[in-house]
């Protein structure tokens, strides 16, 4: 369970991280800017971190499956929404609508009862 919860914290702290860096970033896909976007992104300390956070959710994922069902294990990832849902209204002030926090609830709710299974 533990190893659970830390690669899903991993992931969702590798999210936030990407999504401060991106805020830095002018990103254009087209051909003619492609290389210079993903310069750009290897460049960025803050996505660079976010995706090693993401590499390390990874291996632990790979390690938590090895040892328990797919479907005991899987629900936990809802707890990154959790995660994310306050970081996103705390640190970068996004409105959360009544249906986003119900829907949250709903997914901690969904969490318990997996985790009770």
């Amino acid at each position: 369970m533990l190893l659970i919860i830390i690669s899903v914290l991993l992931g969702a702290t590798g999210q936030l991280l990407v999504k401060i860096g991106a805020k830095h970033l002018e990103l254009d896909f087209s051909s003619a800017h492609l290389l210079q976007s993903l310069l750009a992104i290897s460049k960025n300390v803050s996505v660079m971190s976010g995706m090693v956070l993401y590499g390390l959710s990874f291996i632990l994922w790979v390690k938590v499956l090895s040892k328990v069902e797919l479907s005991y294990a899987y629900p936990f990832v809802g707890l990154g929404y959790i995660v994310i849902l306050c970081f996103s209204y705390f640190v970068f002030k996004e409105d959360i609508s009544l249906f986003r926090a119900i829907g949250t609830l709903l997914i901690m709710i969904g969490v318990v009862f997996v985790a009770r299974s």
